[in-house]
């Protein structure tokens, strides 16, 4: 799936991740996520392994790429009246440039075609709350580590 273009960015694809991904994957999420994690529950390298293959199985992720480089991945749930983004990461070097807000669209767009509203995540100090913030997500619950964040679109 080919997303709306940004400028000085020449196309934003999303495609089915593979075996042959789920090094980058994990890697992309160890190197964008882990200090979240560690804060809000402590990383523990052996158990965030196997919690990563086991809760985010490879049929379920989308590898992004940017400009044919690999970028980061998406993990999204469809459920009967909601759509769920459980992750979303882009490496450093892909933040603040728009991609982001341009796959939360997307991901936005597909929930209203589908007529349900779209639900993800966010560990409290993890600074992509303006983003979500910015783009009408609104709080629905929290707990002492993250904040539960709805779009109803």
């Amino acid at each position: 799936m080919k997303i709306t273009q940004i400028p000085h960015i020449e196309s934003i694809r999303l495609r089915p991740a593979t075996e042959d991904d789920r090094g980058f994957l994990f890697q992309a999420y160890e190197t964008t996520l882990k200090r979240y994690v560690d804060w809000a529950w402590g990383w523990d390298e052996e158990y965030q392994r196997a919690g990563f293959s086991k809760h985010f199985p490879l049929e379920q992720f989308r590898v992004i790429t940017v400009d044919e480089r690999l970028a980061g991945g998406i993990f999204t749930e469809e459920q009967e009246s909601l759509n769920i983004i459980r992750l979303l990461f882009l490496l450093p070097e892909f933040q603040g440039r728009g991609i982001g807000t341009a796959l939360l669209q997307e991901e936005a767009t597909y929930a209203r075609q589908m007529d349900k509203q779209l639900h993800l995540k966010v560990v409290k100090i993890n600074p992509a709350k303006a983003l979500y913030d910015r783009l009408g997500f609104t709080l629905v619950e929290e707990d002492s580590a993250t904040y539960h964040m709805r779009l109803t679109v």
